[in-house]
């Protein structure tokens, strides 16, 4: 049992005794790091003292301290609600992410390790705890993750219908923007639920993505055809048509065309380049469009999130098409 002063000054230990398909999973390699490497990421991330050794367990002999915190070599851990658990006194199992000895597992944790680089930049800051308190309460009942993200892409097709056929009143505006909301918190909670359970899948990766796309669409189209029946201009409904043809186009190129492999850039024009690139990716975020949503339907202004991207899909995709023909160019 961890007690207070373990708690302040933990002693962190690497069980790397756990074996994968082809030997001890602290020897499998993860986005090019191997596990037990991650795992040491990890420790000197939660550690006082980040220089400090941390010895890796690998022999049925060596005795483990009562107060020491351990870290599997099955599992990835997430180093701040490691941090928690181990001010709160809770089993460090509570701060895995993924589990590597699950069916998949390892061959999923690259594109997981991936995807949590750039998950939430926006809601992790709110949407995450909900999202976990959520996935506590549903983990021990019969409920699956696949029924959440119904449940939250339910939510999007309500506010898009509000969005599309209700009067412009500060009520209605608000009763989108908090649906919207309350889908994100869903949408979040559904993978943590999936590692709380154990029950995540291939399938339920691609629900959720094809989900995703599905309300996006509905919501500009609902946008659209709302100010359509409001203004009778019919230039709503091309915005419309531009939004979902944008969109179509720019994400079947990124997909159908490799993204450029060349080294990290020294150049420093290259560099604000590059800088710039970031920032222009990180508005076409999914929880990005997905806050300027909440935002915007608040006030019952919806409308500049459908002239913005019908915008923005279309130049992106010319632009990436335009980058193609240059790198093409000079190859």
């Amino acid at each position: 049992m961890a007690t207070a002063e373990s708690r302040k000054n933990p002693k962190l230990l690497i069980d790397a005794r756990p074996r994968g398909p082809g030997g001890p999973f602290a020897c499998e390699f993860v986005q090019g790091k191997s596990v037990v490497d991650h795992l040491r990421d990890v420790a000197a991330a939660v550690s006082p003292d980040p220089s400090a050794r941390v010895d890796v367990i690998a022999s049925d002999d060596h005795p483990f301290p009562d107060d020491a915190i351990v870290l599997r070599a099955d599992r990835l851990y997430d180093s701040n609600r490691l941090k928690r658990a181990i001010r709160r006194g809770d089993d460090p199992e509570t701060a895995a992410y993924w589990r590597l000895d699950r069916p998949g597992g390892l061959a999923g944790a690259d594109e997981e390790f991936a995807r949590r680089k750039s998950y939430q930049p926006l809601g992790k800051y709110w949407a995450q705890e909900p999202a976990r308190a959520i996935a506590r309460f549903l983990a021990p009942t019969r409920v699956r993750p696949n029924a959440v993200t119904i449940a939250s892409a339910t939510l999007m097709l309500f506010a898009s219908g509000l969005s599309a056929f209700a009067s412009s009143t500060w009520y209605a505006h608000l009763t989108v923007a908090i649906a919207m909301a309350a889908a994100l918190v869903l949408d979040t909670a559904d993978g943590h639920l999936a590692r709380l359970q154990g029950t995540a899948s291939a399938f339920g990766r691609y629900l959720d993505a094809w989900l995703d796309e599905l309300c996006d669409m509905v919501l500009h189209a609902a946008i659209a055809w709302g100010l359509f029946v409001q203004t009778a201009s019919a230039w709503w409904l091309l915005l419309g048509m531009a939004y979902a043809m944008g969109k179509y186009v720019f994400y079947v190129g990124a997909s159908v065309i490799p993204a450029s492999k060349n080294g990290p850039t020294t150049n420093d024009t290259e560099s604000q380049t590059s800088h710039a690139r970031k920032w222009i990716r990180l508005a076409g975020h999914a929880d990005v469009r997905w806050h300027l949503w909440i935002g915007l339907a608040a006030i019952g202004r919806l409308d500049l999130a459908l002239l913005a991207y019908a915008v923005y899909f279309p130049a992106r995709a010319a632009l990436s098409l335009a980058g193609k023909a240059t790198e093409a160019r000079h190859a």
